[in-house]
């Protein structure tokens, strides 16, 4: 083994090189083991045999030797034949003397940090449209900081069937745990809002600052019929009080 290969092989991500003719001239073992194939198996193979079908989505050191293009993500799926992962890949071109001879990609797995990331967002959607059920047809959708970190289509569509599923006839959308807004954050209220008024469902909106007011009186949208309360507790007691 030379000084190089047992450098690589101290690595705790995968390494793989090939040449203009696509054939493997180097894997460290974390790279063998990843791919789920030994070293002395695969050198000297063309990346094509070895892994005739292998999608083309996936051939980025290829795609690196073909284009001179390097490439570098921080997730992709690796999802065929065998395998299950999803890898982080970041490809380079090897040269000697200013000239390409090849390309190697260094590639490690990222699954169960993926996963966590995917199990996390799903928490984050959940949370930014928690609709809570509370009585006579009125139901609460307490607005969460993360709403600009989420897919507004995702707030919208689901937000809606949420209100939809419960039956009601006006929903409170309480801003209070809200603090720093953009004009954007009130076209996406002013949609959602829009939207549950042309199913016949009236809203109401408490708890919003001083600042978010400004800020929604300076984005210069169009006026739409709302009902403002300064605080959660107030606009509870004045829906109850209008449906006895």
């Amino acid at each position: 083994m030379t000084p190089v290969n047992e450098v690589f092989d101290q690595l705790s991500l995968g390494v793989m090189a090939i040449d203009l003719d696509y054939q493997i001239t180097h894997i460290n073992q974390q790279g063998a083991c990843l791919l789920q194939v030994k070293e002395e198996d695969v050198l000297g193979k063309n990346v094509y045999d070895l892994f005739p079908n292998a999608p083309e989505e996936v051939r980025h050191v290829e795609r690196t030797v073909r284009t001179s293009e390097e490439f570098t993500f921080e997730a992709i799926p690796y999802q065929w034949g065998k395998y299950n992962l999803y890898l982080s890949i970041r490809t380079r071109l090897l040269k000697e003397n200013g000239k390409v001879n090849g390309a190697m990609v260094e590639y490690s797995d990222v699954t169960d940090f993926y996963d966590k990331e995917q199990r996390m967002m799903k928490w984050m959607e959940d949370m930014s449209v928690n609709v809570i059920p509370l009585s006579n047809g009125i139901v609460l959708l307490p607005l969460q900081p993360i709403m600009d970190q989420i897919e507004f289509q995702y707030i919208l569509d689901r937000g809606i069937h949420n209100v939809t599923q419960m039956g009601a006839h006006q929903v409170i959308i309480d801003c209070s745990t809200i603090t720093t807004v953009d004009h954007v954050f009130f076209e996406k209220l002013s949609k959602l809002i829009q939207s549950l008024s042309l199913m016949g469902v009236q809203t109401t909106i408490s708890g919003m600052k001083p600042i978010l007011s400004k800020t929604w009186v300076s984005s210069n949208l169009p006026t739409i019929k709302v009902k403002f309360y300064s605080n959660l507790q107030v606009a509870l007691k004045n829906l109850y009080n209008s449906v006895r």
